[in-house]
């Protein structure tokens, strides 16, 4: 085959799969998309913002409770507002976020005045199932240090209004609703007696940006070749 030849077909081949790939992009915002299925995006170097509700922060301050980061998360202001910064470097999910698999970095923690503290690790944001999965861990007086498994900690309510997923620059954004799941609800329990989360309703306003890698990026490199 030519060499002229060949870079038709590249070109072809490309021009088809950017056609299939942008028939997904209207799904992101609602829009029902084709019978294919949607294109998988990576995850390079993101992160997610967990911020606390106006009524959650008031009941963490009436029982003396206090959100932190463990480490690689940071403590970051958003709006106003303390929230848990958790990177994110690894994943995939689909265009349309039917599904795929996004774990976090570092953790959320909630620490007693009395010095006992709740940590949420491990943390994976589940996009088939609207899930979030983790560790939960007790540590401080009379913790004993027991470590839990997996446990459902949070729902997820994607935001589709505010998902957006740049295909040339090879950009992401997008938000969700985090809601207490049974298993977040009862480690907290287990750790203080009482939950200071409400157990229905929006416990953090979730936001999300980063890099991704997707058929854009193959697809140049495949007309330069």
């Amino acid at each position: 085959m030519s060499l002229y030849r060949s870079r038709v077909v590249a070109l072809g081949c490309a021009v088809a799969a950017v056609g299939w790939a942008l028939s997904w992009v209207g799904a992101a915002t609602g829009v029902t998309p084709s019978v294919l299925p949607a294109p998988q995006v990576k995850v390079g170097k993101a992160e997610t913002d967990l911020c606390p509700t106006a009524a959650v922060a008031k009941a963490l301050a009436d029982q003396g409770v206090t959100l932190g980061a463990r480490s690689p998360a940071v403590m970051a202001y958003v709006g106003g507002r303390p929230c848990v910064r958790l990177p994110i470097t690894r994943g995939q999910f689909a265009l349309d976020i039917s599904a795929g698999s996004v774990p976090a970095d570092g953790g959320v923690t909630f620490t007693k005045s009395t010095g006992r503290t709740l940590s949420f690790t491990e943390l994976v944001f589940d996009f088939g199932t609207r899930k979030t999965v983790g560790r939960a861990t007790i540590e401080g007086p009379r913790a004993g240090g027991a470590r839990q498994q997996p446990v459902e900690l949070f729902t997820l309510d994607f935001q589709l209004d505010k998902t957006k997923v740049d295909l040339v620059n090879g950009t992401a954004e997008g938000a969700a609703a985090l809601g207490l799941s049974p298993g977040g609800d009862n480690a907290l329990k287990d750790a203080f007696g009482t939950s200071p989360l409400p157990a229905q309703g929006t416990v953090f306003d979730a936001t999300a940006g980063g890099d991704v890698t997707q058929v854009a990026q193959a697809l140049s490199l495949a007309l330069l070749s």
